[in-house]
């Protein structure tokens, strides 16, 4: 976030202003009312707004007031909202980049739903399952979007919005980026030793990934009893490929996070795993 004083060069309109530094750098502001009464020469003093944003990359800038031009000043006010409740969430601002990206995409979306232009997302349900916390984020973006406008975005743009927001995940260090690469890798290695691709949208998949969710995200503190270690011994001898796969994703987990996994974990996770390889070979 940039603080400081800066000479105001031209309100776009009540929530953009284009400033400049006293270094001379251009800045482009975007934040709910920071444009009221501003002429050009005035002071803006970045640090008295709570709720502002910067755009410093020129291309971006650029592209920014295109956009600024084409849209209303209420459209481009609740994206902004919109995307201040996704910078909230996962605790850090997007890069200019993918900022103007969700900008664009979100405005763009709005019209085809005004339009009732249909649009296809073939890999909603993966984006979905596979980056569900994103996902969620991206749904309360989307539902305060309905709740300013009576319009709602169909899930397939929530899916475009979760991969814009994965994106910023992804270029950080943020926890959801561990998270969910993790559980990727743990899906994608299944998948390869069992020879099979699950359906997203089964519910034995979604069980499975639930659980393996649990098991980093809320560690269990409990001694190993000896009935845990005889289910175990059971089903070493008749589910061997199971329990070798469901012993060297433990491992992933444990390497990846730190935590410690207890049998009766390892024992469940080996009942989601089978049971949802043996889901996917009936259908």
């Amino acid at each position: 976030m940039i603080r400081g004083t800066f000479s105001v060069q031209k309100a776009l309109n009540n929530n953009v202003v284009i400033a400049e530094s006293n270094n001379k750098n251009e800045v482009i502001f975007i934040g709910k009312g920071i444009g009221f009464g501003k002429k050009n020469g005035d002071f803006f003093e970045a640090k008295a707004y709570d709720k502002v944003y910067s755009l410093v990359d020129e291309q971006e800038k650029e592209k920014y007031i295109r956009l600024v031009t084409k849209e209303t000043e209420e459209t481009m006010l609740i994206i902004h909202e919109a995307i201040e409740i996704i910078h909230e969430a996962i605790g850090f601002k997007l890069e200019d980049r993918i900022h103007f990206a969700l900008t664009q995409h979100l405005a763009l979306a709005l019209q085809r739903t005004r339009d009732q232009t249909g649009i296809q997302n073939p890999f909603l349900t993966e984006t979905k399952w596979l980056y569900y916390e994103t996902y969620e984020i991206a749904d309360r973006a989307v539902d305060f979007i309905f709740n300013k406008t009576g319009l709602r975005l169909p899930d397939a743009e929530v899916g475009f919005i979760t991969l814009h927001i994965q994106s910023a995940i992804r270029d950080s260090h943020s926890s959801l980026n561990k998270e969910s690469d993790l559980l990727t890798r743990c899906i994608s290695y299944i998948e390869e030793k069992s020879g099979v691709t699950f359906e997203r949208d089964d519910p034995s998949f979604r069980r499975l990934v639930h659980f393996l969710k649990l098991i980093y995200q809320d560690e269990v503190h409990e001694k190993d009893s000896d009935l845990n270690k005889q289910l175990i011994l059971f089903l070493k001898e008749n589910h061997p490929v199971c329990y070798n796969m469901t012993w060297n994703l433990v491992r992933m987990i444990v390497k990846a996070t730190g935590v410690s996994v207890a049998h009766s974990e390892v024992i469940h996770l080996l009942i989601y795993i089978r049971s949802t390889i043996e889901a996917h070979n009936k259908t």
